[in-house]
Protein backbone atom coordinates (compact mmCIF):
# COMPACT_ATOMS: atom_id res chain seq x y z
CA UNK A 1 0.00 0.00 0.00
CA UNK A 2 3.15 2.22 0.84
CA UNK A 3 4.45 2.38 -2.61
CA UNK A 4 0.57 2.67 -4.06
CA UNK A 5 0.43 5.89 -2.30
CA UNK A 6 3.66 6.68 -3.34
CA UNK A 7 2.51 6.52 -6.73
CA UNK A 8 -0.62 8.10 -6.08
CA UNK A 9 1.37 11.42 -4.88
CA UNK A 10 2.49 11.42 -8.82
CA UNK A 11 -0.45 10.98 -10.65
CA UNK A 12 -2.16 13.72 -8.13
CA UNK A 13 0.72 16.34 -8.05
CA UNK A 14 1.23 17.15 -11.82
CA UNK A 15 -2.66 18.96 -12.82
CA UNK A 16 -2.17 20.88 -9.72
CA UNK A 17 1.67 22.37 -10.58
CA UNK A 18 0.38 23.04 -14.18
CA UNK A 19 -3.13 24.62 -13.57
CA UNK A 20 -3.31 25.94 -10.06
CA UNK A 21 -6.93 24.78 -9.56
CA UNK A 22 -7.96 25.92 -6.22
CA UNK A 23 -9.38 22.78 -5.92
CA UNK A 24 -6.43 20.43 -6.78
CA UNK A 25 -4.19 23.03 -4.72
CA UNK A 26 -6.35 21.46 -1.20
CA UNK A 27 -6.30 17.97 -2.21
CA UNK A 28 -2.43 17.64 -2.89
CA UNK A 29 -1.56 18.23 0.18
CA UNK A 30 -3.47 15.80 1.71
CA UNK A 31 -2.65 13.28 -0.22
CA UNK A 32 1.14 14.27 0.60
CA UNK A 33 -0.66 13.80 4.41
CA UNK A 34 -1.61 10.30 3.28
CA UNK A 35 1.83 9.09 2.18
CA UNK A 36 3.49 10.56 5.32
CA UNK A 37 1.33 7.98 6.76
CA UNK A 38 2.25 5.42 4.90
CA UNK A 39 6.15 6.29 5.11
CA UNK A 40 5.48 6.46 8.67
CA UNK A 41 4.09 2.49 9.00
CA UNK A 42 6.51 1.16 6.55
CA UNK A 43 9.35 2.33 8.82
CA UNK A 44 8.07 1.03 11.53
CA UNK A 45 6.69 4.20 13.27
CA UNK A 46 2.62 3.29 14.29
CA UNK A 47 2.60 6.18 16.45
CA UNK A 48 3.65 8.75 14.15
CA UNK A 49 1.51 6.74 11.79
CA UNK A 50 -1.81 6.90 13.95
CA UNK A 51 -1.40 10.82 14.55
CA UNK A 52 -0.64 11.59 10.57
CA UNK A 53 -3.85 9.28 9.44
CA UNK A 54 -6.31 10.60 11.88
CA UNK A 55 -4.94 13.99 10.65
CA UNK A 56 -6.03 12.99 7.12
CA UNK A 57 -9.55 11.04 8.18
CA UNK A 58 -10.43 14.51 9.69
CA UNK A 59 -9.52 16.49 6.90
CA UNK A 60 -11.59 13.92 4.09
CA UNK A 61 -14.58 14.15 6.53
CA UNK A 62 -14.78 17.80 6.31
CA UNK A 63 -14.55 17.96 2.28
CA UNK A 64 -17.21 17.14 -0.03
CA UNK A 65 -17.36 13.02 -1.29
CA UNK A 66 -15.87 12.23 -4.48
CA UNK A 67 -14.24 9.50 -5.74
CA UNK A 68 -11.08 10.96 -4.83
CA UNK A 69 -11.58 11.08 -1.37
CA UNK A 70 -13.19 7.61 -0.71
CA UNK A 71 -9.99 6.58 -2.29
CA UNK A 72 -8.00 8.83 0.51
CA UNK A 73 -10.32 7.93 2.84
CA UNK A 74 -9.94 4.02 2.67
CA UNK A 75 -5.82 4.18 2.22
CA UNK A 76 -5.95 6.22 5.98
CA UNK A 77 -8.31 3.95 7.38
CA UNK A 78 -5.80 0.74 6.51
CA UNK A 79 -3.17 2.54 7.33
CA UNK A 80 -4.57 3.05 10.88
CA UNK A 81 -5.85 -0.17 10.87
CA UNK A 82 -2.19 -1.27 10.57
CA UNK A 83 -1.03 0.77 13.11
CA UNK A 84 -3.21 -0.17 15.57
CA UNK A 85 -2.07 -3.95 14.86
CA UNK A 86 1.28 -2.97 15.55
CA UNK A 87 0.56 -1.52 18.74
CA UNK A 88 -1.41 -4.06 20.05
CA UNK A 89 -4.52 -1.95 19.69
CA UNK A 90 -3.48 0.39 22.14
CA UNK A 91 -5.49 3.07 19.81
CA UNK A 92 -8.64 4.86 19.73
CA UNK A 93 -9.53 4.96 16.31
CA UNK A 94 -12.29 7.39 17.37
CA UNK A 95 -10.35 10.04 18.13
CA UNK A 96 -7.11 9.28 16.70
CA UNK A 97 -4.29 8.77 19.75
CA UNK A 98 -2.48 6.02 21.38
CA UNK A 99 -3.58 4.89 24.34
CA UNK A 100 -1.36 2.77 26.20
CA UNK A 101 -3.01 2.66 29.59
CA UNK A 102 -6.68 1.09 27.70
CA UNK A 103 -7.46 -1.96 29.05
CA UNK A 104 -8.08 -5.61 27.49
CA UNK A 105 -11.18 -5.39 26.39
CA UNK A 106 -10.73 -1.89 24.75
CA UNK A 107 -7.77 -3.46 23.08
CA UNK A 108 -9.46 -6.15 21.66
CA UNK A 109 -12.28 -4.41 20.32
CA UNK A 110 -9.51 -2.07 18.53
CA UNK A 111 -8.05 -4.91 16.88
CA UNK A 112 -11.23 -6.00 15.71
CA UNK A 113 -12.03 -3.50 14.30
CA UNK A 114 -8.42 -3.22 12.31
CA UNK A 115 -8.79 -6.62 11.55
CA UNK A 116 -12.37 -5.81 9.64
CA UNK A 117 -10.59 -2.63 7.95
CA UNK A 118 -8.16 -5.24 6.90
CA UNK A 119 -9.84 -8.41 6.12
CA UNK A 120 -12.02 -5.80 3.60
CA UNK A 121 -8.63 -4.85 2.04
CA UNK A 122 -7.96 -8.57 1.72
CA UNK A 123 -11.32 -9.45 0.12
CA UNK A 124 -11.16 -5.89 -2.72
CA UNK A 125 -7.40 -6.51 -3.38
CA UNK A 126 -6.13 -10.08 -2.25
CA UNK A 127 -2.34 -9.26 -3.39
CA UNK A 128 0.73 -10.16 -1.55
CA UNK A 129 0.97 -6.59 0.78
CA UNK A 130 -3.12 -7.12 1.61
CA UNK A 131 -2.90 -10.60 2.69
CA UNK A 132 0.25 -10.17 4.75
CA UNK A 133 -1.16 -7.16 6.61
CA UNK A 134 -4.70 -9.05 7.14
CA UNK A 135 -2.93 -12.24 8.27
CA UNK A 136 -0.84 -9.89 10.89
CA UNK A 137 -3.99 -8.73 12.41
CA UNK A 138 -5.23 -12.45 12.58
CA UNK A 139 -2.00 -13.29 14.25
CA UNK A 140 -2.99 -11.55 17.12
CA UNK A 141 -6.10 -13.81 17.81
CA UNK A 142 -5.49 -17.21 18.96
CA UNK A 143 -8.24 -18.33 17.33
CA UNK A 144 -7.28 -17.44 14.15
CA UNK A 145 -3.47 -18.37 13.99
CA UNK A 146 -4.35 -21.22 11.37
CA UNK A 147 -5.89 -18.70 9.04
CA UNK A 148 -3.16 -16.58 9.48
CA UNK A 149 -0.67 -19.16 9.23
CA UNK A 150 -1.98 -20.60 5.91
CA UNK A 151 -2.05 -16.97 4.51
CA UNK A 152 1.82 -16.35 4.93
CA UNK A 153 2.88 -20.09 3.78
CA UNK A 154 1.34 -19.44 0.78
CA UNK A 155 2.75 -16.24 0.51
CA UNK A 156 6.15 -17.75 1.14
CA UNK A 157 5.53 -20.93 -0.88
CA UNK A 158 5.01 -18.63 -3.92
CA UNK A 159 8.07 -16.05 -3.00
CA UNK A 160 5.86 -13.33 -3.01
CA UNK A 161 6.14 -12.59 0.84
CA UNK A 162 6.37 -8.43 0.87
CA UNK A 163 8.74 -7.74 3.04
CA UNK A 164 10.79 -9.04 6.14
CA UNK A 165 7.66 -8.49 8.35
CA UNK A 166 5.86 -11.26 7.26
CA UNK A 167 8.35 -13.78 8.10
CA UNK A 168 8.27 -12.38 11.77
CA UNK A 169 4.38 -12.69 11.74
CA UNK A 170 5.03 -16.11 10.44
CA UNK A 171 7.27 -17.14 13.01
CA UNK A 172 5.21 -16.24 15.84
CA UNK A 173 2.20 -18.32 14.42
CA UNK A 174 4.39 -21.34 13.74
CA UNK A 175 4.27 -23.95 15.93
CA UNK A 176 6.97 -26.02 15.07
CA UNK A 177 10.38 -24.79 16.27
CA UNK A 178 12.00 -25.84 13.36
CA UNK A 179 9.48 -23.71 10.74
CA UNK A 180 9.29 -20.90 13.26
CA UNK A 181 13.51 -21.01 13.13
CA UNK A 182 13.00 -20.96 9.27
CA UNK A 183 10.93 -17.83 9.34
CA UNK A 184 13.03 -15.87 11.58
CA UNK A 185 15.88 -16.35 8.74
CA UNK A 186 14.49 -15.16 6.04
CA UNK A 187 13.12 -12.43 8.39
CA UNK A 188 16.57 -11.76 8.91
CA UNK A 189 17.56 -12.37 5.25
CA UNK A 190 14.90 -9.78 3.97
CA UNK A 191 15.35 -6.99 7.15
CA UNK A 192 19.40 -6.93 6.96
CA UNK A 193 20.75 -3.73 9.88
CA UNK A 194 16.86 -3.76 10.96
CA UNK A 195 17.02 -7.07 12.24
CA UNK A 196 17.69 -7.08 15.47
CA UNK A 197 14.57 -4.60 16.22
CA UNK A 198 12.00 -5.94 13.14
CA UNK A 199 13.01 -9.61 13.57
CA UNK A 200 11.80 -10.35 17.30
CA UNK A 201 8.75 -13.04 18.32
CA UNK A 202 6.75 -11.38 20.73
CA UNK A 203 5.76 -14.95 21.83
CA UNK A 204 6.96 -17.87 19.95
CA UNK A 205 4.84 -20.28 19.58
CA UNK A 206 2.04 -18.71 21.67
Amino acid sequence: MGMALVLGLGIFSGPAAACHNGVERRVVPLTRLVARAARAISRERPTEAVSLAGRAIRRIRSQRRSRRSRLLMNRSKRILALATVRLDGAVDSERFIVRASMDATAREASLRWAVGILEYAFSEDGGPVATARYAEALAHFPAQRVRARSLLRRLHASDTMPGAGGYRVLAEVCDDETDRAEALALCRERAGARAPSLCVVRSPGG
